[in-house]
């Protein structure tokens, strides 16, 4: 295979970046009364290289300045470029990558609700690949979840493969590699699923939702290091290189954002989290007033400090009241992120301000602002009231209503522990994997229950799961179609991970901590005093934190069958079996996908 699709060269890979030139037709303002349009997007999966030659005119005298003895690249200037620019920058370390169209991060598509997003995916690597499109339900497409061997076959190298849906659910989102580590290394980009006016219950709170206003958000591995701990934070696919790196004395490249004194502006956050390293966000001298979560509406909160765990999207508008100016916007980075100490600065830049000149303020690790904080880490419900957590969050509905009692309540947990000379990483003791060269949901008529599992059947085999057997299958968690349902999700380690649902949203009806001695007692605890849940106007998420020896409780309604993984993204943890699939319905309630685009061929392999 290797010999048939060799190593391309730079040159070569150039003629494949033409999907970056130009906005899309589907980039519009967006009306109730307009036709959905049909958005088509062209997307090359291929090996690349941060600050390949392109980068070379980045470091133009012209481009450059200094201060306090540093160099600096004016963003501004190295702009303004009439030729094709195919520099990924990063932070100036030198290092593979592999990307979508030669951009880093990928490019952000915009779409109206109800649109049909048609992307042909040519996989150019040497692996195999798929796209998850993060946010969205696939609720008539459920083989167009992206995700390898559970909803597709993978496109292998020098196949495609055409992804076909409907943009179903507003708000800001993004598409991303679900094989391996490759998000990690770039395969990732912004889809933001924009409503009209008329229907944006935020939209009186507003003036600006540019798009240069989407910020993607990554911890970063230099290439060739396998430490768990990241290096770096990027903010936008550039930033400061990391503290103690000399490889290359390359001037710093910030990421910036600029604005007009007065305005409103609707500014979206996603952060692509790969190792244990949630993020904070604050900008200099500004209140973040948070109106959106995962896509979802809340109302609005006021915060100086916004919290992510990988996977996590916040909507936060900024009032651009403070005098003109340049501030930062300062990104600082937890668990993992603390061993480096890491933390990256972008440019708030108010339009009059001098371009040339870095915001006042020390950048530091240390430095935390004052204020309110939203979704703190392993933090339950307080009274502290500078400490804001998701469960605290109230969703916005044109009509409120209560909780619906659920049908049946499942308890999930999420564990790492230590087993001969490793350490599992699993849920409900079970480290997942699948059977070799099936997909479920396209081999769901041919017999692939016989390779299936779940914790029930583990014990009923006699295996001790919790303590000298290590149970490794496909894990499947079987629910009935079209009921409302509930999960208990434990985290019994003292790491916080972010679960993540597909096919989904839900409400967070619950989060607590119960400590290491308990958490282990979870249901027997829950079932003789219930744990606090919220009956009316819980936040509706794809993606949330499970505290530290703590529980997350979620409710959603099961109308759309099919087999949808539920799984850790932190990209190791997952990885390396911390996830489970619900089996939502029966076969016979799971929607038929076609055959000329459902990769039923590789089933007979």
């Amino acid at each position: 295979m290797l010999q048939i699709f060799p190593e391309p060269s730079f040159d070569q890979t150039k003629t494949w970046r033409f999907g970056s030139f130009g906005d899309h037709p589907c980039k519009r303002a967006c009306h109730s009364d307009q036709k959905p349009m049909t958005c088509y997007y062209y997307l090359i999966i291929h090996n690349d290289e941060i600050f390949n030659p392109s980068c070379e005119r980045y470091l133009d005298q012209q481009f450059r300045f200094r201060v306090n003895g540093r160099e600096y690249i004016d963003t501004f200037a190295v702009k303004k470029f009439d030729g094709f620019d195919d520099c990924k920058y990063g932070d100036g370390e030198q290092m593979g990558v592999q990307v979508v169209n030669g951009q880093l991060p990928g490019q952000t598509i915009e779409v109206c609700q109800g649109d049909t997003i048609v992307a042909d995916v040519i996989n150019s690597l040497h692996d195999i690949t798929t796209l998850h499109w993060h946010g969205l339900h696939q609720l008539k497409t459920p083989h167009m979840d992206g995700v390898p061997y559970i909803t597709q076959y993978p496109i292998e190298p020098g196949q495609a493969f055409r992804y076909s849906f409907e943009a179903d659910n507003f708000g800001t989102h993004w598409w991303h590699s679900h094989v391996g580590h490759q998000r990690g290394r770039g395969i990732a980009g912004a889809l933001v699923v924009r409503q009209a006016p008329s229907e944006d219950m935020h939209g009186a709170l507003y003036d600006f939702d540019h798009s240069e206003h989407t910020i993607m958000l990554q911890d970063w591995l230099y290439d060739g290091e396998k430490s768990a701990f990241p290096a770096n934070i990027l903010i936008d696919g550039v930033g400061r290189k990391a503290d103690g790196r000399t490889k290359n004395k390359s001037p710093t490249l910030y990421a910036t954002y600029t604005v007009l004194r007065g305005g409103r502006y609707r500014f979206r956050v996603i952060f692509n989290g790969i190792a244990n390293c949630p993020i904070s966000m604050s900008i200099d001298n500004h209140e973040l007033i948070v109106i959106s979560s995962d896509g979802n509406d809340i109302v609005p909160v006021k915060v100086r400090k916004i919290t992510l765990h990988g996977g996590e999207r916040f909507d936060f508008i900024l009032h651009a009241n403070q005098k003109v100016e340049n501030y930062w916007i300062r990104v600082k980075g937890y668990a993992f992120c603390s061993t480096n100490k890491v933390h990256q600065e972008a440019i708030l830049h108010y339009d009059g301000a001098k371009q040339r000149t870095l915001p006042k303020g020390k950048i530091s690790y240390e430095y935390e602002p004052n204020g309110k904080e939203l979704n703190p880490i392993n933090q339950p419900p307080t009274a502290d009231n500078n400490l804001l957590t998701i469960a605290d969050l109230e969703a916005l509905e044109r009509r409120s209503t209560r909780a619906t009692i659920p049908y049946r309540t499942y308890y999930t947990s999420m564990s790492i522990r230590k087993f001969a000379n490793e350490f599992l990483f699993q849920m409900d003791e079970i480290t997942f994997a699948l059977p070799p060269r099936m997909s479920l949901l396209q081999s769901r008529n041919l017999g692939v229950e016989q390779f299936l599992c779940n914790k029930t059947q583990q014990a009923t085999l006699g295996l001790d799961c919790r303590g000298e057997t290590h149970c490794k299958c496909a894990n499947i968690i079987e629910v009935p179609a079209f009921k409302h349902i509930e999960f208990v999700i434990s985290s019994t380690s003292e790491t916080a991970h972010p679960i993540h649902l597909h096919g989904y949203t839900f409400r967070v009806i619950g989060i607590g901590v119960l400590g290491a001695d308990k958490i282990n007692q979870i249901e027997e605890i829950d079932r003789r005093t219930p744990l606090p849940r919220r009956e009316r106007a819980a936040p509706i998420k794809d993606t949330v934190q499970v505290p530290a020896f703590g529980y997350t409780i979620i409710r959603f309604y099961t109308d759309n069958p099919g087999y949808w993984i539920l799984h850790c993204h932190i990209s190791t943890h997952s990885e390396m079996g911390m996830a489970a699939v619900i089996r939502v319905g029966d076969h016979k309630q799971m929607k038929t996908c076609p055959v000329s685009n459902c990769g039923l061929c590789k089933s007979v392999l």
